[in-house]
C-alpha cells in the first residue's frame, strides 16, 4: 500500500492504539494512558509522559535503535547521528552506541532535557499538529514505553503486533490488492475497458463476506489479523484462477469468489 493508512488496534482489554501501517508510529498518549489505567487498578502512581521522557534508560534505548537501523544500512547519513554512534566506516558491524553524548542533554539533576534531543531521531520519535497531533514513536519505542509502566500492557502489545502479524497481513492485502487489479485487466471479456467500478465492487464484496462492510468509523474487526489474512489469501487464490485462465470472464470471477470460504484460526 502506497499510503501510510492510519489504524486503530485493539491492545487487548486494555485500550486502543492509533499506529500508522508504514512507518509503524502510533501515539505515545495511548500506550501511556493504558498503561496508568493498569498501574492505578494496582494501587500504584500514574507515570506522566514527562517523567518517562526524562529517563535516561529510554534514550540510551532510541540511540539502541538508531544504531540497529544504521547498521542495517551500513551507514549514519545525518553528522547530528554520528555523534550518537561509534563508526570507523569498515563494515556494519563496526558501528555501536554511543551514550557519552547524553551528558549534554543533561540538567542539573542529572535528567534528560529531552526537548531538542528528540528533534535528533525523527525517524523514532516526534511531534506532530493538527489531526494527528501529539508525540508519536515508533512501534519499538512505543514497546519500550509501555514496559516502563506495565508488564501486561507490554506483553500485550507483543502479542497483538509480533503473534497476529497485524501490520504484515495488512501491508500484504493492500498490495495484493493493487497487483489483483492488474490481473483483472487481463480478464478476456475486460481487456481494454475501464474496470473501476469491478475493483470496486470486487473490493465490496471480499468486505460483506469478511463481515466488515460498516467503513463509517473505527471498524475493530477488519483490523484483526485473520480478517487481513482471508483477504490476503482470496486475493491471492483469484489472481492465480485468472492467471492460468480457471477464471475467464467477470461472471466467472463473481462466482469463484462466492465459493471461496473463511480460514478459522489454526
Amino acid at each position: 500500500m502506497n499510503t501510510n493508512q492510519m489504524m486503530n488496534i485493539q491492545i487487548g482489554n486494555f485500550g486502543t492504539l492509533e499506529i500508522g501501517h508504514l512507518d509503524t508510529m502510533g501515539r505515545i498518549s495511548q500506550v501511556i494512558e493504558m498503561g496508568n489505567k493498569l498501574r492505578t487498578s494496582k494501587n500504584l502512581k500514574e507515570v506522566s509522559q514527562d517523567e518517562i521522557f526524562k529517563k535516561q534508560d529510554l534514550w540510551e534505548f532510541i540511540i539502541s535503535r538508531n544504531t540497529q537501523i544504521a547498521r542495517e544500512s551500513n551507514s549514519v547519513d545525518s553528522t547530528e547521528l554520528k555523534l550518537f554512534t561509534n563508526f570507523d566506516g569498515k563494515n556494519s558491524f563496526s558501528i555501536t552506541s554511543n551514550f557519552r553524548e547524553l551528558q549534554n542533554y543533561k540538567n542539573s539533576a542529572g535528567q534528560i532535557k529531552y526537548s531538542e534531543l528528540m528533534k535528533k531521531f525523527p525517524n523514532l520519535i516526534k511531534s506532530k499538529r493538527g489531526k494527528y497531533g501529539g508525540t508519536w514513536a515508533e512501534l519499538y519505542i512505543l514497546l519500550k514505553i509501555a514496559s516502563m509502566l506495565d508488564k501486561d500492557l507490554e506483553v500485550e502489545i507483543y502479542r497483538v503486533f509480533i503473534e497476529n502479524k497485524i501490520l504484515f497481513w495488512r501491508d500484504l492485502g493492500g498490495d495484493n490488492f493493487k497487483e489483483f487489479n492488474k490481473i483483472v485487466d487481463t480478464l478476456p471479456d475486460r481487456i481494454g475497458k475501464n474496470n473501476t467500478g469491478i475493483y470496486v465492487q470486487i473490493a465490496l464484496e471480499i468486505r460483506r463476506k469478511l463481515s466488515i462492510l460498516d467503513t463509517k468509523g473505527y471498524n475493530e474487526k477488519e483490523h484483526n489479523s485473520l480478517i487481513q489474512e482471508n483477504r490476503t489469501e482470496w486475493l491471492k487464490t483469484l489472481a492465480i484462477g485468472i492467471q492460468f485462465s480457471w477464471i475467464k470472464s467477470y461472471e466467472d470471477l463473481k462466482d469463484t469468489l462466492q465459493k471461496l470460504e473463511v480460514i478459522e484460526k489454526r
